[in-house]
């Protein structure tokens, strides 16, 4: 009886994980699809009328993960090229608009359900990742701590340069260059 009650406590716990994660998946791509039509770098037109569309249900989108902050915090990354986004619908025709780089990377607390913009997108939500960081961990944690942490998993952006720009107001750097950037097409204009 008790190996009967396991087997389908094991079997319960397996079912809820693979819900879990299978809605976690979909939340995320959705949040990049929101925040590319947002920021006007999906554009989704029907067809027949030309008029733009704004349902993110529409769009298939293909991501990467990354890697994880602890248990709580998953990284995902959209790049051009590599990751395929596609209309559902026959009748819509689908239009990226980026110019000067080529990926986007999103942070998600699983817990909180909340997205941060990390890469490629207008705006960075760092402070409000290490925010979300410090709410969720049993202990304080300083800045540099929280920083060198989110560097140890080596997602390709540099966490420190980010808190750096940030904190100085230096929008111009390098790591927070977004993708609808205009690209310099002959050199910068003296």
């Amino acid at each position: 009886m008790k190996k009967l009650i396991l087997i389908l406590f094991f079997a319960f716990s397996l079912n809820c994980h693979s819900q879990t994660s299978s809605t976690t998946s979909s939340s995320i791509e959705r949040s990049f699809i929101l925040h590319f039509i947002q920021e006007n770098v999906l554009v989704i037109k029907d067809k027949t009328d030309k008029r733009n569309v704004y349902n993110p249900e529409v769009i298939n989108i293909e991501i990467d993960t990354l890697g994880n902050y602890g248990s709580d915090i998953l990284f995902c990354k959209f790049k051009l090229g590599k990751n395929k986004i596609k209309s559902m619908d026959e009748k819509l025709e689908i239009y990226l608009k980026t110019s000067s780089c080529d990926e986007y990377i999103l942070a998600y607390n699983i817990e909180s359900k909340e997205f941060f913009r990390i890469k490629g997108f207008n705006g960075n939500d760092l402070f409000s990742l290490m925010k979300s960081i410090n709410q969720s961990s049993t202990e304080q944690k300083s800045i540099k701590k929280i920083l060198s942490e989110l560097n140890e998993i080596n997602i390709g952006v540099d966490f420190t340069d980010i808190y750096n720009a940030l904190k100085k107001f230096n929008f111009e750097a390098d790591c927070l260059k977004t993708c609808s950037d205009p690209k310099e097409a002959h050199g910068k204009i003296k």
